[in-house]
């Protein structure tokens, strides 16, 4: 599975929601980042899926 991913973290502060809201927001911008940059015959559709998943996500 291309999409999925196991961590073991910690949080020294204790915060370890923090850890991971900061990890998700810095990993699907670089992945935004990415599908625009390098050739991906999905790319429009990865594009138009992630801008309508994070609106959906706001509401």
């Amino acid at each position: 599975m291309t999409s999925h991913i196991h961590l073991i973290v910690t949080a020294f502060d204790g915060e370890l929601q923090n850890v991971v809201r900061d990890f998700k927001k810095f990993t699907s911008k670089k992945l935004i980042e990415a599908i625009k940059e390098y050739p991906e015959s999905r790319r429009e559709w990865l594009l138009r899926k992630s801008s309508y998943d994070s609106k959906i996500r706001k509401s």
